[in-house]
């Protein structure tokens, strides 16, 4: 009887906080449905200038000229709440998400198709981007594109774009999967690690599973690659293999 009360008590905090924010393996749902909790993008185009969390409230269409969404700010965490974005228009260069002269963003959680880039990151020398749970396909050029230092991409599916599947000058690409791709499915030119991915089918002749920069520490291992026209580039002195099919 003490459990049935503990238990009703604990169902009905939950249902009635209206701030209450619950994770489970990287997805993020926001409780209760009261206000106060980070800021709702309902219209395309959107610009963030200020610090803090924002949020998709319904699956949301752009086809302006123009990106999407574009971050003008630091330490912004944007959550797509399992929506998407579609590209509509004619442009042959609007983002999805881009970034510009940007530290400590994290992007989450989502679809976004049909752009040039589903998320950009467009200046180098930055750091600490992160791009979790996104699902970037039917690109015109690449799913996934992080130019600054110590960025993560997690849990990610890069399919179907004209160009490459996901590329990062540094940090770490885990547990992502790049299929049916015209360029190369994982790309990453800065040290850093390259684990437990997929990479299959790409679809240009020559093009690569893994492409591995020649010139710095990259830490390979747990990979599976097939169907490219070549599964892994050679790396350097300083890429670290462990066990990785395809190779």
């Amino acid at each position: 009887m003490q459990k049935r009360i503990w238990l009703v008590a604990l169902v009905a905090v939950v249902l009635l906080s209206g701030g209450a924010a619950w994770a489970d393996d990287g997805f993020y749902v926001i409780g209760g449905g009261g206000g106060g909790v980070g800021t709702k993008i309902t219209s395309l185009p959107y610009t963030i200038t200020t610090p803090g969390f924002y949020y998709l409230g319904r699956n949301l269409e752009h086809s302006g000229d123009g990106d999407a969404i574009l971050i003008y700010a630091d330490n912004v965490t944007l959550d797509l709440m399992g929506c998407s974005l579609t590209y509509t228009g004619a442009s042959s260069f609007a983002d999805g998400i881009s970034m510009i002269t940007r530290k400590n963003v994290e992007i989450r959680n989502g679809t976004i198709s049909g752009f040039y880039i589903s998320v950009h990151e467009v200046t180098y020398g930055l750091a600490n981007q992160r791009v979790i749970n996104i699902r970037a396909n039917y690109n015109t050029h690449v799913g996934i594109a992080l130019s600054g230092n110590n960025s993560l991409v997690r849990d990610c599916t890069a399919s179907n774009n004209s160009g490459g599947g996901i590329y990062v000058y540094s940090g770490t690409i885990t547990g992502c999967v790049a299929a049916d791709n015209g360029g190369s499915g994982v790309a990453m030119t800065g040290p850093g690690s390259l684990l437990d991915n997929i990479a299959t089918n790409t679809t240009t002749t020559g093009t690569t599973g893994f492409s591995i920069g020649s010139a710095t520490k990259i830490l390979v291992d747990g990979n599976s690659a097939a169907g490219n026209g070549t599964n892994y580039t050679a790396g350097g002195a300083g890429t670290v293999w462990g066990v990785n099919a395809g190779r």
